[in-house]
């Protein structure tokens, strides 16, 4: 669990049209949230602390904000020696590209121009830490400010793919409608904005949103329909997060309750107990496969709820005596989710086997918003293991194919950040594969015969607790690569795994 890094953001409002505020589409491709809308923002970086001439984090988070704000959009808050807003203009253009290009430095621009950053433009509303969902998190203190007049926001297409104004009610709609992706935090402050009048958002009363607090999250959702609590769950050798769904509007089913201890089960249940006090009925727990970090829990929701579980006959077979399976799902069996009244449509989840990880193993994909739960099918944060006997490399590369055969859009891994650029990340994915395989057939060429001396070769540096886990991964492979006729199986000596002549 990486600790957060300092990062900062603007809730830019337009100065012209009161309670209008600019979001930001993250480009698909980034690995945090990527495709996700929001303010415009980033990391605080070391000289953000120099500039600022203090060490107290909002003061430092001021600088990283207006100089992330100018590099994104080219929106500068800062002001002359006159005390007047910059204008946009083509050398202000220049100067933002000169900055993102590296041939100069905020630190540079501000003494060359002798502009001076406009602090009282902005007003601190809070910070966000992001939830374990992700590996890569971030502990962000929001500003608000109002765009300068005579500027106008320009977005680059890099890490960037567009921008759009919008009253946080008009970006909501879109939200609900499943038009848009909105990160968790975004969406939190873009419903506070919303039921409070514009002219009050500035004020530092109960009334107002101008704080210096901490900003928590009651629910961390990635659509209407979507939640997730992320928890401690077992692991191969050490503990890891996993992402337990809520799924559903008016009735919902959780899918992987696998928390490690009771932390984990507490927050699932406060999850699953805020809903159904809301008049949400719970209808059951789904279970992608039978291992423990995605199924730990699931006895004590599914007594304490009195609610079926429901699973693969495969995975039923391997939780034997263990956790009783209510319903075996097959391929293609569907899950109704009932009627979406933002949409106008009704929710369905698809369970499509997609063994190769796990016998058993399923996913579920709903069509009409593209989104595909894929428990242990790819993850965003790490590597997925495939151990012989249970995993078999051929058949998990053609699940994962498969599966990016429907184009998902957005994927909810249970390991690692949700991502919108879900077809690239199982491309991906097989395509790692093909590299360690690669590399397999170049270490069997190279007289390493030995499922041991491969993984040293293949996965050179790896540290030597993880080493084992490698050592399946290899013997993944070339079992893969005897069934294609590639490699000679040992007969006698296991040592002697060999390229076929």
């Amino acid at each position: 669990m990486s600790n957060p890094l300092p990062a900062a953001s603007i809730i830019l409002e337009d100065r012209y049209s009161p309670g209008s505020i600019f979001l930001v589409q993250r480009a698909k491709a980034l690995k945090f949230l990527g495709g996700f809308h929001a303010f415009p923002g980033g990391k605080v970086d070391p000289p953000d602390a120099d500039i600022a001439q203090s060490q107290n984090p909002w003061d430092v988070a001021l600088v990283a904000a207006v100089r992330e704000l100018f590099e994104e959009s080219g929106v500068l808050l800062c002001r002359d020696s006159l005390n007047n807003s910059i204008k946009s203009s083509p050398q202000l253009a220049q100067i933002r590209c000169d900055l993102l290009e590296k041939r100069s430095d905020f630190a540079t621009i501000l003494r060359d121009n002798k502009w001076v950053l406009s602090a009282s433009d902005l007003y601190p509303i809070g910070y966000f830490t992001t939830p374990l969902f992700s590996p890569m998190r971030f502990e962000t203190r929001f500003f608000l400010a109002k765009i300068p007049s005579g500027q106008t926001p320009e977005v680059f297409k890099n890490e960037l793919e567009n921008g759009v104004w919008g009253t946080p009610a008009e970006h909501l709609k879109k939200w609900y409608s499943d038009e848009i992706l909105i990160s968790p935090p975004v969406l939190l402050l873009l419903e506070k904005l919303n039921k409070i009048p514009t002219s009050d958002w500035r004020l530092s009363s109960g009334a107002g949103l101008v704080s210096q607090d901490e900003f928590v999250l009651d629910r961390v959702r990635f659509a209407s329909w979507i939640q997730v609590v992320s928890v401690a769950c077992p692991g191969p050798s050490v503990p890891q997060i996993g992402n337990v769904f809520l799924v559903g509007l008016s009735k919902f089913y959780l899918i992987d309750p696998g928390a490690l201890d009771e932390s984990g089960v507490l927050a699932i249940q406060n999850a699953i107990q805020s809903r159904v006090n809301d008049g949400d009925s719970f209808n059951g727990i789904l279970l992608t496969h039978h291992h423990p970090d995605h199924t730990n829990s699931a006895n004590h929701f599914a007594d304490l709820w009195d609610v079926p579980v429901l699973a693969h006959l495969a995975t039923a077979e391997k939780l034997l005596n263990k956790i009783q399976i209510n319903q075996n799902l097959d391929d293609c069996d569907q899950i109704p989710l009932g009627f979406n009244p933002f949409t106008g449509s009704n929710l369905v989840l698809t369970a499509y086997h997609t063994p190769g990880h796990a016998p058993g193993h399923l996913v579920f994909f709903e069509a009409k918003t593209k989104t595909l739960f894929a428990g242990d099918l790819v993850s965003t944060s790490t590597t997925i293991l495939v151990s012989p006997p249970d995993g078999h490399l051929a058949t998990y590369i053609h699940s994962m194919n498969r599966m990016a055969d429907f184009n998902p859009a957005l994927l909810m891994p249970f390991h690692g950040c949700p991502s919108a650029n879900g077809k690239s990340v199982l491309q991906t994915a097989v395509f790692h594969r093909d590299k360690r395989e690669t590399a397999l057939l170049t270490a069997l060429g190279n007289n390493c015969n030995s499922v041991e001396a491969l993984a040293n070769e293949v996965y050179r540096g790896l540290p030597d607790p993880l080493m084992k886990l490698a050592q399946k991964q290899i013997l993944a492979g070339l079992i893969k690569l005897s069934e294609e006729g590639i490699v000679l199986a040992p007969s006698n000596d296991p040592n002697e795994w060999k390229l076929a002549q």
